[in-house]
């Protein structure tokens, strides 16, 4: 993770050097292209409050090429243009086009400053069925191993399966240096792993007589993986921040964390067990929200075979969220009911 943030920052240094405005945070940090991606699932979005008003706009602050590097007042530092953003997937929520137009105006009008948050609608961006470009499809796929890692190593059972692939290779080759080992590790859990899953679909729908391209599979019917994949994601963060439940009581005799955890390391301090009915909640919860995320992922299957007008049945395709969605529901169902 050091290195890997290291990486991040040294990378944002030297993008930041040679281009112009946010080109790291628009174009290159993962971060924010993740956070793009989860936004199809949002119900808020930036948007303009009336587009007539940025038609007779004659001032254009928000994008104004002289307002780029105000301290506080700055046009839009990503290239985009508040009256025709449709979507969530570029806007870093920055909200300088909301400054600029409420203090560069060359004729005050009542309706500005125009940018503002509006409800589009739960997963509006999702359903629109935009078809993800290949560096996208890529990153999806990449995360969509991410998460099988994330979740899976939180039970020992699951981490079992989840590493024997990986080190078998790696016994086999003999290796014993801890980055080669890394590299083998990651290539396998977050490549080689999402391709088969991925891969299981397509084949199926073709071996069933369906016509369609490997490329239009991903890149269309990759949209069904994000729903899970967020709904994954989400899933670790509660796990994350419930886990600190019991270090809590802790918290006010030392702020730093540091005495505490020589103490129960030493066994001075005993942590207690967590409660039976928040282990409950918490179970109720994980497994709602990845229901959640495969009913979803089932939606956006259901209106991509009925757009797209397929001669023969899709119904191959629902194997994403049965596949995809089952590895989470299945770890979480074993983990977190049968032994509770």
């Amino acid at each position: 993770m050091a290195v890997y943030l290291l990486a991040i920052v040294g990378v944002s240094i030297l993008i930041g050097s040679i281009y112009e405005k946010n080109t790291f945070c628009r174009y290159v940090c993962p971060v924010g292209y993740l956070l793009g991606i989860y936004s199809k699932l949002s119900f808020l979005g930036w948007r303009v409050k009336n587009k007539s008003i940025c038609d007779t706009c004659k001032d254009k602050s928000c994008i104004h090429r002289k307002y780029h590097y105000n301290l506080n007042y700055k046009s839009c530092g990503v290239d985009l243009y508040p009256a025709k953003i449709e979507d969530n997937a570029h806007c870093i929520l920055c909200a300088g086009c909301l400054k600029t137009c409420s203090k560069y105006q060359s004729e005050p009008t009542a309706g500005r400053p125009n940018p503002q948050i509006t409800n589009i609608g739960f997963a509006n961006d999702l359903f629109k069925l935009k078809p993800l470009k290949i560096a996208e499809m890529a990153f999806v796929m990449i995360v969509s191993g991410f998460v099988i890692s994330e979740i899976w190593s939180e039970w020992d059972i699951t981490n079992q399966y989840l590493t024997f692939l990986p080190n078998r290779v790696i016994r086999s080759l003999a290796i014993s240096n801890n980055f080669v080992v890394g590299i083998i590790k990651g290539s396998i859990i977050f490549a080689v792993f999402p391709v088969f899953i991925w891969l299981i679909p397509f084949l199926v729908a073709r071996v069933a007589g369906l016509s369609i391209k490997l490329k239009d599979y991903l890149l269309n019917y990759g949209i069904a993986f994000i729903p899970i994949i967020a709904a994954a994601h989400l899933s670790k963060a509660i796990l994350k921040t419930t886990s600190r439940v019991p270090y809590l009581r802790h918290l006010s005799d030392d702020l730093s964390g540091m005495n505490t955890a020589q103490k129960i390391v030493e066994g001075e301090i005993v942590l207690t067990k967590m409660p039976f009915m928040v282990n409950l909640l918490i179970s109720v919860l994980l497994t709602l929200v990845i229901a959640g995320g495969i009913w979803l992922s089932i939606k956006v299957i259901k209106e991509l075979n009925k757009n797209r007008e397929i001669a023969v049945s899709g119904k191959s395709f629902y194997l994403i969220p049965a596949l995809y969605g089952g590895i989470f529901l299945l770890m979480i169902t074993g983990w977190r009911w049968l032994i509770l």
